[in-house]
C-alpha cells in the first residue's frame, strides 16, 4: 500500500486532467480522424447542396426584409391610423367579452375524465335517474349554542314538519299555484315538470308512511278482489284516510318517527350531543347524549339534469337580458328553489323560512362560529356550492383583484422605465388580445371553468415579454445608430466638414431600426410564440388529457398567444413612434447588468452545483409534492360562504355529504315468481346481503335501497270483524313473515294466507310511492321494473382515505368478477341474470378527476417537453442548444415541490395547472436568451452581452408580471393566494435559469471543448474576436451541435 500511495501525486486537477487527456496521442488522433471526417461531409454537402441552400438562406432573409419593411413602412406612415384601426376591430369583441363571465360553468360534471368507469356509470344512471344533489339544511332555534337564548323546537314538531312538507310539496298544497305548490308538487313526473326527481327526508319518511295505509288497502284490492275496475280502488276510496302530507296528530308523527328509527337517523340529528358517533355515557347509543331534542335535519333533493321543458323559474339570459329569453339548468333551478324560501317566508305560521340566526349554532365548528349570520334553511349541496364558488372567483378577480393588478403592473413600468408612455405602449396589445381572446370564447361558445383562469397570467406575461422585448430592442438600435451618428459627427467636425444632427424621430431612422429589431429580437418573439403554441397545442390532445377544461384551457392559450404576438408585433412600434417614447438610460442600471452579464462566464461552475442540489432535491420529493390530492378545503373558496359552510357542516355533523351510488340490474333475468324483475324477493334479499354485509360494514359508509324504505314503512292489519290488530310490522317484514313457510306460527298467518308470496311482493311494490319509486327504480316501460339505485353515503374526507373506501367497496361489488372488465357487468348479487355496477356518484367522480389532473398534468409536461424538444432543435438548427433550452425551463418544474412543500401548498384546481404556465413563460425567456446568443456568438464576450441586454428585459417583464400578480394577494381566498404567490416564484426563478443557468451551461460546455482539445488556460479568459483552435473543432464535430 505504501508504495501504492507514494506513486499516486500529491493533488488532483479535473482541468489539468482534461488538458492532458486532449494531449494523449490517441485521442488527438481521434479528433483528427472525426475533423476529417466532418471536413469531407462538409466538402460533400457543401458542393452538392450547399451552393443551393445559402441561397435558398439568403433568399429567405431578403424576402424577410422586405416584409418587415414593406409593413413597418406602411404602419409608421399613419402610426395613429393603425391604432385606431384596431381599436375598433376590436370593439365587437370588448363587447363579448364583458359576458365572459357566463361561459364559465361551475358544474363537476365537465371535469369528468372522458373514459373513466365512474363516467360510463354517471351517465348509466343519469339516463333513468337523478345524479344530481340540491341540500336543504334546516336548523331549529335548539340549535343554538347559548343554552340561554337556545328554544325548544324539534324538527319532528308537527309544526316543522308541515313547514317542511309545504316546501317540498304535498297534498294540502298540491292545488295551489306557482311557488305555492312547493318544489316537487308533480310526484309521479320523474322531474319533467317540476324539475325534482325526488325528495328525500325525514319529513318525506313520515309523509310515506302517513299514506302508505291507503296504498297498501288498494294494492290488496288491486290484486285479490274481482271489480270492473281494478286500478280504481272502489272499496277503500270510500274510506276516510290521511294522503301524502304531515299528520295532524304529534303522537301519530311520534309513532311513524320511532318505527322508522333507522332510517331516520340519516336526516336528523341533535346537535347537542357532542359527537353523535360517539358513546360518551357508555349506554351503548353513540347519539343519545344530547338534550334529547333533534334540531337539525337535512332534505336531500334528487334533480334533473336537464331542465329544459320543466316548468321552474327560468333565469334571464345573462347575454341578452332584455330579449326575454329564459335559461333553464342547475343554477336556474337553484334560483327557483331560493325564490320559493323567499316566497315561503310571506306565507302566515311559515316562520322557519324567514328565520336567521345571528348566535352561533352547535352544529358549526369551534373555528368557524364567527360566520353568521346563518338562514334557518340554508341551499346548499355539491351543486349549488360549485356554482357559488365559481362565481366568488369571478368576483374576486375580477372585482378586487383586476384594479389593483393594472395599478402595479402601471407603476413597475413607471418604475422601470422612467417613463408612463410605456404602460400604453405595452399594456394596450395585452388588453386588446385578452378582449379578442376571451371575446372569441363567447363569439365561438366555448364552455370555460374556473381553471381558465391559469390562462390570464401566462397571456399577460408573454404579452409584457413580447411588448418589453421588441420596444426595449428598438431603442437599442436607435441608440446604437444615433452614437453612430454621433461619432461620425465628431470626426466630421475634427475634419472640418460638420454634418447636420440626426432627429432621434427621423421616420427612416426609426423604421431601420424597427426594422432590425423585427429581424433579430421579432425572430426570438416569432420562436417563442411558435413554440409556445405547439408546445400549449399538446394540453388538446385528447389521447394525453382526459379532463375538458383542461383542453379547453389549451385552446384559449392557442387562440390568446397568436392574437397576442400578432398586436405585439403591430402596436408596439406604432404607439412608441406616436407617444414618442424614448427610455431613459442609467449608467448605474447598466454597470450592474453588464456585471450580472460576467457572472455565468466567470462561476458557472458555482451556478452548477448550486442548480443541481435543489433540483436533486425536488426531483425527490416530486411524486410527494405533486401527487398530492386535489383538496377542495375552505383555503379554495372564500370565506362567510353559506352555501359551503352548511355543506361543510353537514358533511361533519352527519357524516355524509358524498351521494353514491351503483345499479342493480335485473332485465336478462326476466319475470320470475310471477313479479317485475326487479321485484323479484330472492333479489331484494341479495340487495340487502349486499348492504349489511358488504357496504354499512365499511368505515364511514351508509347505504339506502328499496330494502331500506321497505323496512321503515310500518304496515298494520286488523280483523275485519274485531278489529284487533293481527298485525303490526313493516313491509320487509310482512314479506319475510313465518307465515310463508309455517302458517300456524302466529294469528296474521290466515290473512297472509289469503295469498301468496309472489303476489304480497307486488302488493308491498305498489304500496311504495311514485316518488320513492322514481328514486329507487326504473320507469315501467310496460315489462315491468327492471333495474335498482342503491345510494351508498360518505362524508367529505382526504380523498387517500376516501379512495381506499372506494377500492374496498367496489372490490365487493365485483364479487368473483366483472365481464370482460367493464364495470357495468359485475356479479355481487351472484344470481343469473342480475348484474350490478361498480360505484360511482360523487366520490368515485372526485377520485377520478383528481387522477386525471394529475395524470394530464404528468403525461402533458413529459410530452411538452419532447415535442418542444424537437421543434426547438429544427428551429434553432441545433439540437444542444434545444436540450440547454429545455433543461433551463424543466429545472423550475423541479423547483416547484421546493416551494410547494416550503409553504405548505396544496395540490387544487388553481395549482394543478402551474407546471403549463411555467412552461409557457420559462421557454419564452430561455428562447429570447439563447437567439440573442446566436447573434451575439457563443464567445465570452458574446454570452455576457446577451445576458446583459437581453436579460435585463427578461428582468423586467418579470418583475412586471410579477407586480400584477401581487395583486392576488389581496384575494380573500387562501388558496388564490397561494396560487399567485407560487406562480410569482416560479416566474422568478424562470429569470434566473434562463439569465444564469443556461449560459452556465453553454459556458461549460465550450469550456469542456476548449479544455479536451489541449488549450492552456480558461477558454472564458479569452477575448470576444478570438477564434476557438481548429482541435476544438475537431472536437465538437465529434458532438451532436448546430
Amino acid at each position: 500500500m505504501a508504495e501504492e500511495d507514494d506513486a499516486l501525486p500529491e493533488g488532483f486537477s479535473f482541468p489539468e486532467f482534461l488538458s492532458s487527456i486532449g494531449k494523449w496521442p490517441p485521442f488527438v488522433a481521434l479528433i483528427a480522424f472525426l475533423s476529417n471526417a466532418r471536413d469531407t461531409f462538409n466538402d460533400a454537402i457543401g458542393s452538392s447542396i450547399g451552393q443551393y441552400r445559402n441561397t435558398a438562406v439568403d433568399i429567405l432573409d431578403r424576402f424577410r426584409i422586405s416584409i418587415f419593411s414593406t409593413v413597418y413602412s406602411v404602419i409608421l406612415r399613419a402610426p395613429a391610423l393603425v391604432i385606431v384601426c384596431l381599436l375598433l376591430m376590436t370593439y365587437p369583441f370588448f363587447l363579448q367579452s364583458m359576458e365572459f363571465q357566463h361561459q364559465i360553468n361551475g358544474d363537476v360534471e365537465v371535469y369528468l375524465p372522458d373514459g373513466a368507469n365512474s363516467t360510463e356509470l354517471l351517465l348509466e344512471v343519469r339516463e333513468q335517474w337523478s345524479t344530481d344533489i340540491v341540500l336543504l339544511y334546516v336548523h331549529t332555534d335548539n340549535a343554538i349554542a347559548d343554552a340561554d337564548r337556545r328554544g325548544t323546537e324539534n324538527v319532528t314538531d308537527q309544526d316543522i314538519l308541515r313547514q317542511i312538507s309545504w316546501i317540498e310539496g304535498d297534498d294540502e298544497n298540491q292545488g295551489a299555484g306557482g311557488l305555492k305548490r312547493g318544489l316537487d308538487y308533480a310526484k309521479d313526473d320523474r322531474g319533467t315538470e317540476d324539475g325534482v326527481v325526488w325528495i328525500l327526508s325525514h319529513s318525506q319518511i313520515i309523509k310515506e308512511a302517513n299514506s302508505s295505509a291507503k296504498r297498501f288497502n288498494c294494492a290488496l284490492e288491486k290484486y285479490q278482489i274481482p271489480n270492473i275496475d281494478p286500478e280504481g280502488c272502489p272499496v277503500t276510496s270510500t274510506t276516510p284516510s290521511d294522503g301524502y302530507s304531515i299528520p295532524s296528530d304529534q303522537d301519530t308523527i311520534d309513532r311513524y318517527v320511532e318505527n322508522a328509527a333507522p332510517i331516520m337517523r340519516n336526516f336528523v340529528r341533535d346537535t347537542q350531543d357532542p359527537d353523535p358517533t360517539v358513546d360518551e355515557d357508555g349506554d351503548g347509543i353513540t347519539d343519545n347524549e344530547g338534550d334529547g331534542i333533534w334540531d337539525t335535519a337535512v332534505v336531500v333533493i334528487g334533480i334533473r339534469f336537464d331542465m329544459n321543458g320543466t316548468e321552474i323559474d327560468g333565469r334571464v339570459d345573462p347575454k341578452d337580458p332584455n330579449s326575454g329569453n329564459r335559461i333553464y339548468d342547475h343554477r336556474a333551478f337553484i334560483e327557483h328553489t331560493e325564490n320559493l324560501l323567499e316566497k315561503c317566508g310571506f306565507e302566515p305560521d311559515m316562520d322557519l323560512c324567514r328565520t336567521s340566526y345571528g348566535d352561533a349554532l352547535s352544529s358549526m365548528n369551534v373555528s368557524r362560529q364567527g360566520i353568521l349570520p346563518r338562514d334557518a334553511i340554508t341551499v346548499t349541496g355539491l351543486t349549488p356550492v360549485l356554482h357559488d364558488v365559481s362565481d366568488a372567483v369571478y368576483d374576486e378577480l375580477v372585482e378586487r383583484m383586476l384594479p389593483l393588478s393594472v395599478a402595479f403592473v402601471a407603476l413597475a413600468m413607471i418604475v422601470l422605465h422612467r417613463s408612463p408612455k410605456v404602460v400604453v405602449i405595452c399594456g394596450m396589445p395585452i388588453i386588446l388580445s385578452l378582449m379578442i381572446t376571451f371575446g372569441s370564447t363567447v363569439f365561438l361558445d366555448i364552455m370555460l371553468t374556473p381553471m381558465i383562469i391559469s390562462a390570464g397570467p401566462i397571456l399577460v406575461g408573454l404579452g409584457v415579454d413580447y411588448a418589453l422585448h421588441l420596444v426595449n430592442r428598438i431603442e437599442e438600435n436607435r441608440n446604437e445608430m444615433l452614437d453612430e451618428h454621433a461619432q461620425r459627427m465628431f470626426e466630421a467636425e475634427r475634419e472640418g466638414k460638420p454634418l447636420d444632427p440626426l432627429d432621434p424621430w427621423d421616420e427612416g431612422l426609426y423604421h431601420q431600426a424597427t426594422v432590425n429589431a423585427a429581424c433579430t429580437t421579432g425572430n426570438a418573439i416569432m420562436l417563442s410564440a411558435l413554440t409556445t403554441i405547439i408546445g400549449f397545442n399538446v394540453l388538446t390532445w385528447t389521447s394525453l388529457v382526459p379532463i375538458k377544461p383542461m383542453r379547453t384551457v389549451g385552446t384559449t392559450l392557442l387562440l390568446g398567444i397568436a392574437i397576442t404576438f400578432f398586436l405585439s408585433m403591430i402596436m408596439v412600434p406604432a404607439l412608441s413612434y406616436v407617444l414618442r417614447y424614448r427610455k431613459g438610460r442609467s449608467a448605474t442600471n447598466d454597470s450592474v447588468w453588464s456585471f450580472i452579464g460576467t457572472i455565468p462566464v466567470r462561476a458557472p461552475s458555482a451556478i452548477l452545483v448550486v442548480t443541481l442540489l435543489f433540483s436533486a432535491y425536488g426531483a425527490m420529493i416530486l411524486s410527494d409534492e405533486l401527487g398530492k390530492d386535489i383538496t377542495g378545503s375552505s383555503d379554495e373558496v372564500p370565506p362567510g360562504l353559506q352555501s359551503y359552510e352548511a355543506l361543510a357542516e353537514y358533511s361533519r355533523v352527519f357524516n355524509g355529504g358524498q351521494t353514491n351510488m351503483f345499479i342493480v340490474d335485473a332485465e336478462d333475468r326476466g319475470r320470475v315468481n310471477d313479479t317485475a324483475p326487479i321485484r323479484d324477493l330472492p333479489i331484494l334479499d341479495a340487495i340487502d346481503r349486499i348492504q349489511t354485509q358488504d357496504i354499512d360494514t365499511v368505515d364511514n359508509t351508509t347505504s339506502i335501497s328499496l330494502v331500506t324504505i321497505l323496512k321503515s314503512i310500518p304496515v298494520t292489519v286488523q280483523d275485519p270483524i274485531t278489529d284487533t290488530v293481527i298485525f303490526d310490522d313493516t313491509l320487509w317484514g310482512l314479506l319475510h313473515s313465518d307465515c310463508w313457510d309455517n302458517p300456524a306460527s302466529g294469528i296474521e298467518c290466515p290473512f297472509l294466507l289469503l295469498t301468496d308470496r309472489e303476489t304480497m311482493v307486488n302488493v308491498v311494490f305498489d304500496t311504495l310511492s311514485p316518488e320513492v319509486r322514481s328514486m329507487l327504480m326504473n320507469a315501467d316501460s310496460g315489462f315491468g321494473e327492471t333495474k335498482t339505485l342503491v345510494y351508498v353515503n360518505q362524508p367529505y374526507i382526504n380523498l387517500g382515505d376516501a379512495g381506499e373506501l372506494r377500492r374496498i367497496i367496489d372490490q365487493r361489488l365485483t364479487g368473483t368478477g366483472c365481464e370482460e372488465g367493464s364495470a357495468l357487468n359485475c356479479n355481487a348479487v351472484d344470481m343469473d341474470g342480475v348484474e350490478n355496477t361498480l360505484l360511482t356518484g360523487s366520490l368515485p367522480v372526485s377520485l377520478d378527476i383528481n387522477a386525471g389532473i394529475h395524470e394530464a398534468q404528468s403525461e402533458t409536461t413529459l410530452a411538452t417537453m419532447m415535442v418542444l424538444l424537437v421543434v426547438m432543435s429544427f428551429l434553432f438548427m441545433s439540437p444542444r442548444l434545444a436540450l440547454f433550452t429545455m433543461t433551463a425551463v424543466g429545472v423550475v418544474v423541479l423547483w416547484q415541490p421546493l416551494l410547494m412543500r416550503g409553504g405548505s401548498v396544496n395540490v387544487n384546481v388553481f395549482t394543478a395547472m402551474i407546471g403549463t404556465i411555467v412552461f409557457g413563460i420559462g421557454v419564452d425567456d430561455s428562447i429570447h436568451i439563447v437567439d440573442r446568443i446566436k447573434d451575439e456568438g457563443e464567445t465570452p464576450g458574446g454570452i455576457s452581452k446577451a445576458v446583459e441586454k437581453t436579460g435585463q428585459t427578461i428582468f423586467e417583464t418579470t418583475a412586471t408580471t410579477s407586480a400584477g400578480l401581487a395583486a392576488g394577494l389581496f384575494v380573500s381566498i387562501p388558496g388564490l393566494q397561494n396560487f399567485f404567490v407560487l406562480m410569482m416564484l416560479l416566474i422568478i426563478f424562470a429569470l434566473l435559469t434562463s439569465s444564469l443557468l443556461l449560459p452556465s451551461m453553454i459556458v461549460t460546455y465550450r469550456s469542456l471543448l476548449h479544455r479536451l482539445g489541449g488549450n492552456e488556460g480558461s477558454w472564458a479568459g479569452f477575448e470576444v474576436s478570438v477564434v476557438i483552435e481548429e482541435n476544438v473543432d475537431g472536437v465538437e464535430a465529434s458532438l451532436v451541435d448546430g
